[in-house]
């Protein structure tokens, strides 16, 4: 027999032990080594640890996992008091990496919702346990679909892994391939899926997301932006994120401003406008000019809001149908228990910025004295009134609450009203957009140039951003804007899969 004969041979017969060796194995054999298979969705200090130290402590202590259960927001209404830490995993735990709140449901940090990389991973079905309770198999119930393709074809699976082919190829056949960064898919298409509403984002879908930002289309995953420090074995797991307006300064663990900027020397750095457009820079955020137009109507994932009211105790909404130009403001980052807000063009350090303005409406308890006298236009959160009471307040079953009603909503029955001073809020909420970047090819818009700001033709509302007038006007309409790009863009590198 020669030697590549030997050779095919010696690689068949591998290939049928390791078969075998799983197929005999499963999860009740070698412990050791049907740990290391992460597909079980579990983590092992003793295996795992091995070779990825710390890095469980250091993903359950990050600001993804470890979120504030507390946090009120005026889109989801929901009052911890009332409903409960359970109700709330049962809501929100879906979207959530399991650890840190979720740990005492039994619902441990589950690596390969964000590095599994085959597209096997069950969302859905984790979720759905989540939902009902069932804890303890929400992790598994995802990885079931990759489990049940490994039971059934170990051979192809063992081929998915040829690329990390060891002196010990028993053993990575039962270590699912991991790409270090998560995928688009992980990020935007299962968690941050819920922010299509605010943020009119079109990444629920791979091709639309492409025709409308051009980062998309050039390939740029989410982490290469968002990165983290170091490699995937030592990465501390601490996603960069800048500072929104709906995504306050958090106390000690912030980690605001801590992605990739445009003109970082990984993106754009050195690229030229001209002096006039250059002279911008200082205060104008690139986004303002590169996010024109945001996309309305039926988008994968669901619709941008308009409008939201919790009057009567549920949600009614009102959409954005039509693609929409974002509002223009001055932000410097938010900073503290507040409303989605911006900042005056006098504030320190400001920028302007695009959002997707919102207007929101809530009934509030009244015990706030900012709140009391400025209902509409105070920033503070102040005393949310729960929905479980503003539904209790329609006292002649109408499905509609007055102040009245509201008023004099009393629960316990002792003759006085738990709510004498409520008020109904009505707030225009700011959120942030920093995605549906366009160039003059990608996007559902051109990018804004002098004309679109300056000049009888400017769709910029100058007033509501602080001046009395166009600063430009015509003459600064006139200019042109000629892009120069003294170096070669970056070149996109494909990660290797790593352990």
């Amino acid at each position: 027999m020669n030697r590549l004969n030997l050779l095919v041979s010696g690689v068949a017969v591998l290939l049928l032990v390791a078969a075998g060796a799983y197929s005999s194995l499963g999860y009740a054999g070698n412990d050791q080594i049907a740990s290391h298979y992460m597909t079980k969705g579990e983590w092992s200090d003793t295996v795992c640890g091995g070779c990825h130290f710390d890095v469980y402590e250091n993903v359950n202590h990050s600001y993804h996992v470890q979120v504030d259960m507390d946090r009120w927001s005026p889109l989801t209404n929901f009052d911890l008091e009332t409903s409960g830490e359970e109700e709330w995993v049962k809501e929100f735990g879906k979207y959530h990496p399991g650890g840190g709140p979720l740990a005492e449901y039994g619902v441990g940090v589950d690596c390969m919702m964000c590095h599994e990389q085959y597209g096997l991973y069950d969302f859905e079905a984790r979720a759905e346990k989540i939902e009902k309770g069932e804890y303890d198999d929400a992790n598994s119930a995802a990885m079931a679909k990759s489990s049940l393709a490994a039971r059934t074809n170990p051979i192809q699976f063992f081929v998915y892994n040829a690329n990390l082919l060891t002196p010990y190829p028993l053993l990575i056949v039962f270590h699912d391939n991991v790409n270090g960064a998560p995928q688009e898919s992980s990020c935007a298409q299962k968690c941050h899926i819920t922010d299509v509403e605010q943020r009119a984002v079109m990444w629920g879908d791979e091709e639309s997301y492409a025709e409308s930002d051009v980062h998309a289309a050039k390939g740029v995953e989410c982490a290469e932006c968002h990165h983290t420090e170091g490699f995937i074995i030592t990465s501390d797991h601490q996603i960069g994120r800048g500072n929104t307006s709906d995504s306050p300064d958090l106390p000690e663990s912030h980690y605001d401003d801590t992605m990739r900027s445009c003109d970082d020397a990984e993106c754009h750095a050195g690229i030229s406008h001209g002096p006039f457009a250059d002279s911008h820079m200082e205060f104008l955020a690139c986004e303002a000019c590169h996010i024109p137009e945001l996309p309305g109507g039926d988008l994968p994932g669901g619709k941008p809001l308009e409008s939201f009211s919790w009057q009567n105790g549920e949600r009614e909404d009102v959409y954005r149908e039509a693609d929409f130009q974002p509002v223009l403001a001055w932000h410097n980052g938010t900073f503290g228990d507040v409303l989605p807000s911006v900042d005056t063009r006098n504030d320190t350090g400001v920028m302007l910025v695009p959002f997707n303005n919102i207007t929101g409406t809530w009934w509030d308890a009244g015990t706030n004295p900012e709140v009391l006298a400025n209902p509409n236009t105070s920033i503070s959160i102040g005393d949310p009134i729960p929905v479980q009471y503003v539904k209790a307040a329609d006292s002649d079953g109408d499905g509609k609450v007055t102040v009245d009603e509201m008023q004099a909503y009393d629960a316990n029955g002792d003759g006085k009203p738990d709510y004498p001073d409520a008020v109904l809020r009505t707030s225009e909420l700011y959120y942030q957009v920093a995605h549906s970047i366009v160039s003059k090819d990608v996007g559902i818009s051109s990018p804004l140039t002098c004309k679109d700001c300056h000049g009888s033709k400017a769709v910029i509302d100058w007033t509501s951003i602080g001046y009395v007038e166009d600063p430009g006007g015509d003459s600064a309409a006139a200019k042109s804007i000629a892009v120069t790009y003294p170096r070669p863009k970056p070149v996109e590198v494909e990660t290797e899969p790593a352990l």
